[in-house]
């Protein structure tokens, strides 16, 4: 089945799957807790300034927007994505939890309802690698970025997603995953439903494209993006919007075999983000 002819489908697999979760009992001081567990959520809200308009494209279930706009009142949230089922989650959460400084819409990436150089940040996780046309949603996602502003987009790397292409394939397309390779299905606090969402997007989605980091990073850097940091790695509260030297060829190449030795364990499961800060004007 060709890219272009798939897309749909991965409308309608997220309908079903809505991803990623909230757990029943989640409220407000739950979701704060559990993104401030994670280095890079907890980085990245120390990094976004506490007035900053954000941008979270391709928001999925819309925690990462809930949680930037609960751990910074002031900023202006919006989260934007095509999935009605995953923007009911999280605007039901929204609700639920008071948050009135995030607004969800429903969009893609090729047609985001915002006009250009808009926000001071803008995040999209995850989302690119999903879609028919990764380089045209990456170019349309950063034209979302002001001039000065910042750029964060994860991906799926294609040396770092290796160990979990394996899996894959010893999974026999999603029908058999094995426990003891995913680090996700090892964990002993998730519920069976959690675990079942985990494989349906993990092993059995209808569209997946792998992306080479520096072909991803060249081309922003073509449209005026500066190189800032690769995550993995950044280890302390607030590394994420630091600038760091970019790394040669080599060294490149040695970073993104260590996030494939990474997937082993790594939850995140060979994806990456490159964080890039957009030309002043």
């Amino acid at each position: 089945m060709a890219a272009e002819t798939r897309a749909p489908h991965v409308t309608a697999f997220y309908e079903r799957n809505p991803f990623p979760g909230y757990m029943p009992a989640d409220d407000a001081a739950a979701l704060l807790d559990r993104c401030r567990a994670s280095p890079f959520l907890d980085g990245l809200d120390r990094a976004i300034a506490p007035d900053a308009t954000v941008l979270d494209a391709g928001c999925g279930t819309g925690q990462i927007t809930n949680f930037l706009g609960l751990a910074g009142p002031r900023r202006a949230v919006l989260g934007a994505d095509l999935c009605n089922a995953s923007l009911a989650a999280a605007e039901g959460f929204r609700s639920r939890a008071g948050v009135r400084n995030v607004r969800f819409v429903r969009a893609d990436l090729f047609n985001l309802p915002t006009r250009e150089e808009r926000f001071d940040v803008v995040i999209s996780r995850g989302v690119v690698h999903h879609t028919p046309d990764p380089a045209r949603a990456t170019a349309g996602v950063a034209r979302r970025v002001r001039p000065g502003g910042m750029l964060v987009l994860g991906f799926y790397e294609t040396i770092a997603r290796m160990p979990h292409q394996v899996r894959q394939v010893l999974s026999r397309g999603g029908r058999a995953p094995i426990a003891l390779l995913d680090p996700v299905l090892r964990r002993s606090d998730l519920d069976a439903r959690k675990k079942e969402t985990w494989i349906e997007d993990q092993y059995r989605h209808p569209l997946e494209r792998l992306l080479p980091f520096p072909g991803v990073t060249a081309a922003l850097e073509a449209q005026g993006f500066l190189w800032v940091r690769s995550v993995p790695p950044a280890t302390t509260a607030d590394e994420i919007f630091t600038p760091t030297p970019r790394p040669g060829a080599l060294a490149l190449f040695g970073r993104r075999l260590n996030w494939a030795w990474r997937c082993l364990w790594d939850e995140d499961a060979g994806l990456v983000c490159v964080v890039l800060r957009r030309r002043d004007v």
